[in-house]
């Protein structure tokens, strides 16, 4: 399976909905959110530490690649076709991931360092205790240099790449000589030079590497073998996402935009919510049309708009499908009677539809899978009764799990009773799911993750 595509780019080939999404929806309302946040955040990119430690790093490469007194050892320029090597840099990714995740191991009992949310650190930690607080560091891309399992993926860098792409530092190949790229990288050098802990390190992490990139034959060495003062800079240099919060807030707004437009109307509301804490759906709902009263270009307003717009449409899908789920067998009769209950008639869903359906510019925004899924519950939302719709529902289910080369959830027996092949879902009340009510959450609850640790909260 090709994670790397699926956690970094999505790959619409790749199923990341599996048995948790049983009508595809994922598909739709992600892109919708993306497009507000530009591929700034997501499910996996959402913490300003490790955005930090991802650019410093990358940044530390960047300058080994252009320092040209830095020379490869005669075993290394065997194994890579230079400094520019992609496998290069990768093994320098992965040195570096992993250097810091076994400081924050052997530093974390000082009470400003915060190893929660550090990727890889239940794995360093098992290595540290299995060699006694001496765990071996290996300089290259194969898996044995891995701290994580297929870690250019689930790591720092796996998981954080596309954000960085998407602004520009640098391709999908890490070239980082883009014309558009040499003003961020100007910026990221100026945050190094004036912020003193992350100068220091950078400087300390230059001379280990001109030494280390030096050597002969194969490269690895005891973590213990590093400098205690050099983890104690690195650690420092990035204590808690709070911290690194405090000095890197305006570089991060800077180059990400996401205090403008669509998203900075987001993040003007989200500062002066009066609801800390856990974060829900009404919540979500109420932010978006709080955001759309602030003041933006119209393409900016569409994209807020679009979301409020398909979320009551996905919200009421799910609802019926979940009323579909209900009860192990049951008559279409049935799921018409607790629908209609519900405050919900023939008209509910086509009444949310039609002016999505209107709206052509919201089908050209998407990919031609979610492009095709939304056309076709737009037009089973079009169906005139309300027992048509669970038919088309059901149809439409069937081939979404068909795609996925899965069995169906239930199946329709006799052309008039329901048959689960999964447990029973429980059916919320109309207080629980009032018409119109949102079910997802569109990146909310990360965005305000970036947010804290950006003003210096608890992320």
């Amino acid at each position: 399976m090709l994670i790397e595509s699926f956690l970094t780019e999505y790959d619409e080939n790749i199923s990341g909905e599996l048995n948790i999404d049983p009508l595809g929806l994922l598909i739709i309302w992600s892109a919708f959110g993306q497009q507000v946040f530009r591929s700034r955040v997501s499910s996996i990119s959402n913490d300003v530490r490790n955005y930090t430690l991802n650019l410093f790093n990358h940044w530390l490469v960047h300058e080994l690649t252009e320092d040209d007194s830095i020379v490869l050892g005669k075993s290394l320029a065997k194994r890579y076709a230079g400094k520019h090597d992609q496998s290069f840099k990768n093994a320098c990714l992965l040195y570096l991931e992993n250097t810091f995740a076994y400081s924050m191991v052997a530093h974390e009992s000082q009470p400003s360092i915060n190893s929660t949310g550090v990727l890889g650190i239940s794995k360093a930690r098992n290595q540290w205790n299995l060699r006694n607080g001496k765990p071996v560091l290996h300089f290259g891309h194969e898996p044995k240099a891995h701290l994580l399992e297929n870690q250019l993926s689930l790591g720092v860098s796996g998981r954080y790449k596309t954000p960085l792409v998407e602004m520009g530092f640098f391709d999908r190949t890490y070239n980082y000589n883009a014309p558009e790229a040499i003003p961020l990288w100007n910026k990221t050098r100026q945050l190094i030079a004036t912020t003193p802990i992350l100068k220091e390190l950078a400087d300390g992490l230059k001379v280990h590497l001109r030494k280390l990139l030096k050597q002969d034959g194969e490269i690895s060495h005891s973590f213990g073998d590093l400098p205690a003062s050099l983890t104690n800079t690195l650690v420092h240099a990035f204590p808690s996402p709070a911290a690194v919060g405090n000095y890197a807030r305006d570089f991060w707004l800077g180059v990400s935009a996401l205090n403008q437009g669509a998203p900075g109307a987001l993040y003007k509301t989200l500062l002066q919510s009066d609801t800390p804490g856990a974060l829900n759906p009404a919540h979500t709902a109420d932010l978006f049309a709080q955001a759309l009263r602030e003041e933006l270009s119209l393409s900016e307003k569409f994209k807020l708009e679009h979301i409020c717009l398909i979320e009551p449409l996905l919200a009421e899908l799910d609802l019926l499908f979940s009323l579909m789920l209900s009860a192990p067998v049951q008559s279409l009769p049935d799921v018409e009677k607790q629908w209609k209950a519900m405050g919900r008639n023939a008209t509910t869903l086509g009444g949310l539809a039609m002016p999505i359906a209107e709206n052509e510019a919201m089908l050209r925004l998407l990919s031609s899978t979610a492009c095709t899924r939304l056309s076709r519950l737009l037009e089973l939302a079009s169906a005139t009764s309300v027992q048509d719709q669970i038919r088309a529902l059901l149809t439409y289910h069937e081939n979404v799990m068909e795609r996925r080369g899965q069995s169906p959830w239930l199946v329709l027996r006799e052309g008039t009773e329901l048959k689960l092949h999964v447990r029973p879902r429980h059916a919320p009340s109309q207080d629980e799911r009032p018409v119109g009510s949102w079910i997802n959450e569109y990146y909310i609850p990360q965005f305000r993750n970036l947010l804290n640790g950006l003003q210096g909260g608890a992320a």
